[in-house]
């Protein structure tokens, strides 16, 4: 019997009127009408494939999952996790392979089983553009990977039309699918002059374990000491998710300011293809970002700090309880604190009219600890097995590109990038000597630096309005993560 899903999404907006005043009367005079026109540029670095905010708007209600937008992507595909962690693949290089950024943060998965990866951490309903590079990535796009390279931006502060006018705007959404109960709402409201913005962004999305077309095991408990499950019910499955976005921003002439303010509360996700589930995961983070425009070209740049908190344990369709001869244990507890800093500064330069030049340089400074309290029995008793104590890993980047209109056909990218990975980490212990010793692992140096080289070369031929051709090489390095 083939079971169907069915899926309701509500939609309202609301724009109330610009709120207008005068203090004086003006004469007006009407000027007349100026027409610009000009050729569209399309300069390298490329995406392969994006979304816009229209193309996104459709996609939003199929799903709680932020990488789930990118399924239909040429070159992209999913690993199926949790109900909202999905983990992008291109050419089937995945998670810490590829280059993750979000609103100009690389955000780094504070989990030994990837659980929380960065497109987690923004609610499909606040994302504004995805783009993936899919091919050659160049250095301006990040390096630290050997993957293709994914961005996504939450949605850019409104401002009012003049000075006269105040704007205030919102937006309500809601959505159910009947498929594991799933169910969803968000909210969006903006206040703005014409040089302050102020927009809050919320929403919350919770389901059960959801169900396959037909029966494909024996209905019963999910375990010894667990509860019923149906013989159609997928298990671990259910996932319960809140986000929340602060953006204020600050427009002078051409320059742009924002803060950004963003919480996320994830109280359990479970796992149906992981031995362990996620019982909590809460992250805060602020990011500064900075835009301006200028006589020789563009300047951008963003200054974040990132913490999150981690739990791992059995949920509720695994079992809890393992007796033994030495006394049961109790799930196996495993917490994780990730501490993410970073600055990036990037600038366009226009030289001419065929060259354009990108400089630019990242900073990323992250501290992870990784421990799993005792919880009974032989194995994992008495002490708090630390496995990663106070890991260190730091990025530092420069890098250097060139872009070059020969003609109108033809185009070229060259670009360097140089990092420096520091990597370190302090001593560890087991539950207990009998069945983990780490002498040898605290007497090791533990200290590594890499100095890593990406090199790119991209050539695009238009030969016509229908028709463009890329080709390029790249070499491009990763060093280890912590785990």
């Amino acid at each position: 019997m083939k079971r169907t899903s069915l899926s309701l999404s509500i939609m309202l907006s609301f724009v109330l009127p610009s709120i207008a005043y005068a203090e004086h009367s003006h004469d007006v005079e009407e000027l007349e009408k100026v027409t610009v026109s000009g050729q569209a540029i399309h300069p390298l670095p490329q995406e392969s494939a994006g979304l816009d905010l229209e193309a996104l708007k459709s996609k939003r209600a199929q799903s709680s999952d932020t990488a789930s937008l990118l399924k239909g992507i040429p070159g992209v595909s999913l690993y199926g996790a949790g109900g909202v962690s999905s983990l992008p693949v291109i050419r089937g290089l995945a998670d810490d392979r590829l280059r993750i950024k979000v609103d100009g943060m690389d955000l780094i998965s504070a989990c030994a089983n990837h659980m929380n990866p960065p497109l987690s951490y923004i609610s499909p309903t606040n994302v504004s553009e995805l783009k993936v590079y899919s091919g050659i990535t160049p250095v301006s796009a990040g390096g630290d990977s050997i993957g293709g390279t994914i961005i996504a931006k939450s949605k850019q502060p409104e401002f009012a039309k003049d000075a006269d006018s105040v704007l205030s705007k919102g937006e309500i959404g809601a959505f159910y699918r009947s498929n594991g109960d799933a169910r969803g709402a968000n909210l969006s409201a903006t206040l703005a002059t014409d040089n302050f913005s102020l927009n809050y962004t919320g929403s919350t999305s919770k389901a059960n374990n959801y169900d396959a077309a037909n029966n494909f095991k024996a209905a019963g408990p999910a375990a010894s000491d667990r509860g019923w499950l149906d013989g159609d019910e997928v298990g671990s499955t259910a996932y319960e998710t809140r986000n929340h976005a602060l953006n204020l921003g600050f427009k002078l002439d051409n320059h742009l300011l924002q803060v950004k303010l963003a919480h996320q509360d994830i109280p359990y996700q479970g796992f149906p293809n992981q031995r362990m589930d996620m019982l909590e995961n809460r992250s805060n983070s602020i990011n500064f970002i900075y835009n301006g425009l200028f006589d020789w070209g563009t300047f951008e740049t963003s200054l974040y700090r990132e913490k999150t908190h981690h739990k791992m344990d059995f949920g509720d369709d695994k079992q809890f309880l393992y007796p033994s001869m030495a006394g049961p244990a109790f799930g196996m507890p495993m917490e994780t604190e990730g501490d993410n800093r970073g600055l990036s500064v990037k600038a366009e330069i226009n030289a001419n009219e065929r060259d354009l030049y990108r400089i630019g340089a990242d900073i990323q400074r992250y501290r992870l600890d990784d421990y799993w309290e005792a919880s009974g029995g032989m194995m994992m008793s008495p002490n708090t097995f630390i496995n990663i104590n106070n890991g260190q890993r730091d990025r530092y980047g420069v890098f250097a590109e060139w872009e070059a209109d020969w003609t109108s056909k033809w185009t070229t990218l060259a670009g360097i990038r140089h990092e420096t990975v520091k990597m370190d980490a302090d001593d560890v212990q087991g539950y207990n000597s009998t069945n983990y010793d780490p002498t040898a692992f605290n007497n090791a140096d533990r200290s590594q630096t890499d100095n890593n080289i990406d090199l790119t070369l991209i050539g695009r031929l238009t030969p016509s309005d229908n028709a463009s051709y890329e080709f390029g090489y790249a070499q491009k390095t990763r060093s280890p993560n912590l785990y």
